[in-house]
């Protein structure tokens, strides 16, 4: 036999013998497979884009929201004896905190929105989220307690003095955490 024979044959021999890398299912089922992993792939794209239109619409929604209470509070406050400054103290505060409640929201949909552009979540919005949500706390328990005054009962002041503790903790071990994963990923040794 020609050498030129011997290695044709060599090569259809190598190509019917069972290797490691041939699928161990059969046709059908990797074509299953394959179909039914597109279909929900597809159904979780879709899913992520009608939650994040829902958190679109809630966002502008809390902002329209947030517009209309402090134009109310501020015209209360104005009306109800020439600027009362606890009242109008009270009203931006307040108005602060439902802004920090829009960029909550719009935290999300940008996480939301990086899924769908890329098929992977990032650890950093989140991070983001937890030290807002801690900063408005604050904004809210300092806002209670200057409008209340000295006529805040003693247990009431304790309590509301834990909490802005636990809420400056955890925005320091965020805080932390972020610049930690910042410095992890401009070294190579992790991707955010």
């Amino acid at each position: 036999m020609p050498d030129s024979q011997l290695d044709t044959h060599s090569d259809t021999a190598g190509k019917n013998a069972p290797t490691d890398q041939q699928p161990t299912t059969s046709e059908p089922e990797h074509r299953f497979s394959l179909i039914s992993g597109s279909v929900l792939d597809r159904a979780d794209g879709i899913i992520y884009a009608v939650v994040g239109a829902c958190f679109l619409i809630g966002a502008i929604c809390a902002l329209c929201y947030s517009f209309w209470d402090f134009g109310t509070n501020i015209t209360a406050a104005i009306g109800a004896g020439r600027g009362d400054p606890a009242l109008l103290a009270k009203a931006i505060i307040q108005f602060v905190s439902d802004l920090l409640l829009v960029l909550i929201i719009m935290e999300v949909l940008g996480t939301v929105t990086h899924y769908l552009k890329s098929h992977a979540t990032s650890l950093r919005p989140f991070l983001f989220i937890g030290i807002v949500s801690a900063t408005r706390s604050i904004l809210s328990i300092g806002a209670r307690l200057s409008v209340e005054g000295s006529a805040v009962p003693s247990p009431e002041f304790t309590h509301a003095m834990i909490e802005l503790g636990v809420s400056a903790a955890v925005i320091l071990a965020l805080g932390i955490t972020l610049t930690l994963l910042s410095r992890m990923a401009s070294h190579g040794g992790l991707s955010e």
